[in-house]
């Protein structure tokens, strides 16, 4: 198996972001000491309570982090492409891409309902899904193709590339590729383009049935974090139903696929539980507004129980394998589950859980890249 890490962040509690940065820092360095393949890095914005904060920029992060590693993969989880000018977007990956010699996993998302509504684009607002939903595909074909092709254009409902009227008046700086024989532009390309050819691998955030539908008739991944396994089966079922009529072969039951989970490893069992659930109470307080919706929408109608929504956030998530928490040994059959039911073979450990220190997550990487990514690597 293939395993990822994000970064620590201290959400949800009042931190000093010079001390942060030399944290994550010291993450890299020890995510790289430990084998891990990569680290996936979030965008969010207007964190001035602490709740969003992780950094606005995951591809700037990157690079910083690149410094600090010549082996780990840098992912974003996710660029929220709707907040993006897409042809920005796709220089930077590309430039990044460039800078790392080949180690960039593209990750994208539609964003959440959060106050960075409407603040980056009009139609960007969440709370508008279907609009939000528009320009996030538009973006994205926009983006794939800055990507793949040396000369594009698009005319779509939100952006016409290249913009019309523009005349090169110098006749030397005439293209073929890209301009008229008037000397019109009419097709654009982003340079560099990316190392890996012919794309870096696209994964997005995805965690409905038709989003997978989406993605896989694109030829791109998806990385799902808050699913019960019964849900991530019924996922990737469709998923490689339509991966393999797209493609015309028979996709692999899981390939292009990862998932994301809370996880924190102690060597005592109760230790591990005392320190995760108040902070997982109040993350899923601040996050859930509907805590009865949020269940419903992580579980299958088959595997909720009746007194489920009765259950501590801790409880809920260990009874529907929606964490890994636990000793080594616990978190390793959970593992098991996920990679036997499933089919997973890329796993990235999420590791925000309000609340805890920077030492105790150490110690669970710790933990978990000597005595837990071992059973599954060897």
């Amino acid at each position: 198996m293939r395993f990822d890490s994000t970064l620590f962040y201290h959400v949800g509690d009042p931190y000093d972001w010079e001390l942060l940065f030399d944290e994550m820092h010291e993450t890299t360095e020890l995510l790289d000491e430990l084998g891990f393949t990569g680290v996936w890095l979030a965008e969010h914005h207007f964190a001035w309570d602490g709740w969003y904060r992780s950094g606005s920029n995951a591809l700037l992060l990157g690079a910083d982090l690149a410094r600090y590693s010549d082996r780990l993969r840098f992912g974003q989880c996710g660029n929220v492409v709707p907040d993006w000018h897409p042809i920005r977007l796709a220089e930077d990956i590309a430039f990044l891409d460039q800078m790392t010699k080949g180690r960039v996993d593209i990750g994208i998302a539609p964003g959440i309902n959060s106050r960075a509504c409407m603040n980056f684009h009009p139609a960007g607002d969440r709370r508008d899904r279907d609009l939000n939903r528009a320009l996030y595909e538009e973006n994205v074909e926009i983006l794939l193709k800055a990507l793949t092709q040396r000369a594009f254009r698009h005319e779509g409902r939100f952006h016409t590339f290249p913009a019309p009227g523009w005349k090169e008046a110098n006749p030397l700086a005439h293209d073929p590729d890209y301009h008229a024989e008037d000397g019109e532009l009419r097709h654009i390309g982003i340079f560099p383009g990316p190392y890996q050819k012919p794309r870096p691998p696209v994964w997005a955030m995805a965690e409905s049935v038709p989003s997978q539908e989406y993605c896989a008739r694109l030829g791109i991944g998806t990385m799902c974090q808050f699913l019960s396994l019964g849900r991530i089966r019924e996922n990737w079922t469709r998923y490689q139903e339509v991966a393999s009529e797209t493609q015309g072969r028979a996709v692999a039951y899981g390939e292009g696929l990862a998932v994301m989970r809370v996880a924190y490893i102690a060597e005592d069992y109760d230790e591990a539980l005392a320190a995760t659930a108040p902070g997982l109470d109040r993350l899923a307080q601040w996050a859930s507004g509907n805590l009865y919706r949020m269940r419903k929408a992580t579980v299958s109608e088959a595997e909720l129980d009746d007194g489920d929504l009765d259950l501590g956030a801790l409880e809920f998530q260990l009874k529907h394998d929606l964490v890994l928490i636990g000793t080594p040994d616990t978190v390793a059959r959970q593992i098991e589950r996920l990679r036997d039911e499933t089919g997973c073979q890329h796993l990235a450990l999420f590791l925000n859980v309000p609340g805890l220190t920077f030492d105790q997550v150490k110690t669970s990487l710790r933990l978990f890249a000597t005595q837990v990514a071992p059973r599954f690597t060897n």
